[in-house]
């Protein structure tokens, strides 16, 4: 009966053993329409003051304000929501189009092989060796300007498509001697036929993983940026790394007494990092072992 079912339905059957797996994929989509919905979720407008608030940070379930207030009277919930917005909105764009550059690459690399396969070989060793942390904050400097949650999207699918480069390269070397490929091509098939409608669809389960760990890369980075102030952690357009960074900054000008009295500004914030990041690595662990298993 099993032998019977499709390879996505097995896999899908593979995937729902796991409630781990499960768990973290459903995380990783609440986050992404948590973020959606951050408009219309927030009780107030991002960075909107409360000016009787202003002057000291008001810890969770003050009245109206269920997550509290920063020192600056602005709605914490409302923060947070829209820091979760625009960090899942950069880790998506990232993983959209490094994907999108990384498969594509990698296709040809690992359908042509010879002197293109080469120079693929060689650039994604050189892209991999630049440290993204590093670039987006040279890119701040340079610019003048804090760098806005797309452009460090924009950026950093620049420098994460190796990742799914390789996998797909390897993937269609593979698969290019296969006996539909052969059948395609005495068809008349062309080579662009051959690569998007055979070759990739059936090096979807490695595409879907890589995809799936540059989310969590991303995140992470950006998180980083924004901690160490080169992000564009904006009032109206607040980030969660940014928000660690304002928390860290007032508790240090006030001193270290006053590090426990904000814990709420900065350990929710961190709190849903941790997750997020844990809940795309169990994703992507449980979505490789489902799309590609091993077999003995």
């Amino acid at each position: 009966m099993n032998e019977r079912r499709g390879p996505w339905r097995q896999a899908i059957s593979r995937f729902r053993r796991r409630p781990l797996g499960l768990a973290a994929l459903a995380i990783l989509v609440a986050f992404v329409v948590v973020g959606a919905l951050a408009g219309v979720l927030a009780p107030y407008y991002p960075g909107q003051e409360f000016v009787q608030l202003i002057g000291k940070a008001h810890p969770p379930l003050t009245a109206h304000h269920f997550l509290g207030t920063d020192a600056l009277g602005r709605d914490f919930l409302t923060e947070l929501l829209f820091g979760v917005r625009e960090t899942i909105l950069s880790a998506l764009i990232c993983a959209g189009g490094a994907t999108v550059i990384g498969a594509i690459v990698g296709a040809f690399a690992g359908y042509y092989g010879g002197r293109f396969d080469d120079l693929v070989t060689w650039a994604t060793g050189v892209v991999v060796a630049v440290p993204a942390i590093a670039v987006l904050i040279i890119i701040a400097i340079w610019s003048q300007l804090p760098v806005k949650p797309i452009t460090d999207g924009l950026w950093l699918m620049a420098l994460l498509w190796p990742g799914v480069a390789r996998v797909v390269r390897a993937s269609v070397a593979s698969l290019r001697t296969r006996e539909y490929v052969e059948a395609a091509h005495a068809s008349g098939a062309s080579d662009l036929r051959v690569i998007f409608r055979h070759l990739l669809p059936n090096s979807s389960g490695q595409i879907i993983v890589a995809a799936t760990t540059i989310v969590g890369q991303s995140i992470a980075i950006i998180a980083t940026v924004d901690f160490l102030g080169y992000g564009y952690n904006q009032p109206e357009r607040p980030t969660l790394g940014g928000l660690i960074a304002d928390a860290a900054n007032a508790a240090s000008a006030a001193g270290a007494s006053s590090i426990a009295s904000v814990w709420w500004l900065y350990v929710i914030p961190a709190g849903l990092l941790v997750i997020v990041l844990l809940a795309a690595a169990f994703a992507g662990d449980t979505l490789d072992d489902a799309l590609n298993p091993v077999t003995t």
